[in-house]
């Protein structure tokens, strides 16, 4: 009787939930870049903040069921997904972090939950560094920020093989990386998905990796991709997080996560100087794709993470936004192209 009632409610649950392929569209025109976002549901705002070499088709399956109880915001980063390249080549965290802030700014949202994984906890980090009382409850996973030992897992070190962590000293070095790699993208993406994960590429569909591959072949994707783990923008991202919470840690409530075949055992250490207000959790049967390898887990994680608040934040209504013009800028993308424009006229 008990297995027929969950059956049941899963079932329930799948019939509520609005797939991820039909979650509305969203585009915000910044200075310099033009962020593309997905959203879906109605409650509390809850941003979701992908890393690389993803997009926001990450959440996939946990935005789906977040947005049970959330309004959740999946934006693809600067340089990722449906979003453009910015023309400087700046992907430190603080510039993607402004980006996130432009949409949260877009859609009038003062205060909100965030849940970040791999890149994108440098970016969330950073949002909530620069502006106190933005992010009421922080979630991250699966990263080590720079400053506080991302260099030195990115050093050679005598225990590297072919599944140690070598393609963060490879993608540093991004014409390098992208002259190898250039049409080759589907095969590097199976291998990153398979060297990273508990058990091989079983959590990844050919149509997933496909979508993957073709988003970062796209003209200028490839090299964007790499720009996160540029050596210039690890040093940019450590000067930043040293200065800032490297002297005093933030103390908004944090969970860390981290898959049992990767960062796992380590996900209270990497973060207990980062913030006073921290609590770790590993991810049972997931490697570093743990929105991927156990997705169901993860969702039901966050969602008691953020019940712990005694106060929760308001529900939103996203809505108004269907069928609504939003750009004013059209083909030139950006502020700062139209402004160019206006000024060539």
């Amino acid at each position: 009787m008990i297995q027929v009632l969950i059956s049941v409610l899963l079932f329930v649950r799948t019939c509520l939930s609005i797939p991820f392929g039909e979650w509305d569209h969203g585009r915000v025109a910044l200075n310099d870049v033009s962020i593309h976002f997905r959203y879906a549901g109605s409650g509390p705002p809850l941003l979701l903040v992908h890393g690389n070499p993803q997009f926001s088709l990450t959440w996939r399956i946990i935005g789906p069921i977040l947005a049970e109880n959330f309004t959740v915001i999946a934006p693809d980063n600067r340089g990722a997904g449906d979003s453009s390249l910015p023309p400087d080549g700046n992907y430190s965290a603080t510039a993607s972090a402004a980006d996130l802030k432009g949409v949260l700014d877009f859609l009038n949202i003062t205060e909100t939950y965030v849940f970040s994984h791999d890149k994108g906890v440098g970016m969330a980090l950073a949002l909530a560094i620069q502006n106190p009382g933005l992010v009421k409850q922080l979630g991250v996973a699966e990263y080590i920020l720079p400053g506080f030992g991302y260099e030195q897992a990115q050093a050679p070190a005598p225990y590297w093989d072919l599944y140690a962590n070598w393609q963060l000293a490879f993608f540093s070095v991004p014409d390098a990386a992208e002259f190898f790699i250039r049409d080759r993208e589907k095969q590097m993406l199976e291998w990153y998905f398979f060297h990273g994960s508990y058990s091989g590429v079983t959590a990844f569909t050919e149509d997933i990796v496909n979508q993957y591959a073709t988003s970062i072949s796209k003209p200028g994707f490839l090299r964007a991709m790499f720009g996160p783990f540029d050596n210039k923008a690890i040093a940019a991202d450590a000067s930043f997080f040293k200065g800032t919470i490297g002297k005093k840690p933030l103390s908004i409530p944090t969970l860390s996560l981290g898959g049992e075949a990767s960062l796992g055992p380590g996900a209270s250490l990497v973060f207990a100087n980062v913030s006073t207000n921290v609590e770790a959790d590993i991810v049972p049967k997931a490697g570093h794709w743990i929105a991927d390898e156990n997705p169901d887990w993860v969702a039901k994680r966050i969602a008691r993470f953020l019940s712990k608040d005694t106060s929760p934040l308001p529900k939103i209504d996203l809505s108004y936004l269907k069928d609504r013009v939003t750009l004013t800028v059209g083909y030139f993308g950006t502020l700062g192209n139209a402004l160019l424009a206006s000024q060539s006229s």
